[in-house]
């Protein structure tokens, strides 16, 4: 009987110490972001594959997805690893030659607020 009790205990002790060991904290999953590039100017469209190039070659860059939404690229990145504006600054310094200019699309909810003024309240 004090046996098998001194494995029940043991048992227990040993699971409840294996449970309560602190495993190191796992870091964060990386944050990733989809950014809508905007593609103007008649060169670009001759040259997706030279600025899927571009854009791959870039850490951080995790996808490219050109043909989802016309005259636009998608392109996925980790936001830890690079931002948006190098994106575009880079993508931005091999088209010039190409003809086409690249501008991260804002919209609504991304865009910037404005900044409020004394004329900015007509109901006043």
């Amino acid at each position: 009987m004090h046996t098998f009790l001194r494995r029940r205990v043991v048992s227990t002790v040993l699971l409840i110490a294996s449970l309560s060991v602190s495993l190191p904290v796992s870091a964060n999953p990386p944050t990733k972001e989809r950014l809508p590039l905007m593609l103007s100017g008649s060169g670009c469209n001759s040259k997706e594959a030279e600025m899927n190039n571009v854009l791959q070659a870039i850490p951080g860059v995790t996808g490219v997805y050109f043909n989802r939404i016309p005259d636009h690229v998608l392109v996925d990145i980790t936001t830890g690893t690079v931002k948006a504006a190098d994106v575009v600054h880079r993508v931005n310094n091999a088209a010039a030659s190409w003809q086409c200019k690249v501008e991260l699309m804002q919209s609504c909810i991304t865009a910037d607020m404005p900044s409020a003024s004394p004329s900015a309240n007509h109901n006043e």
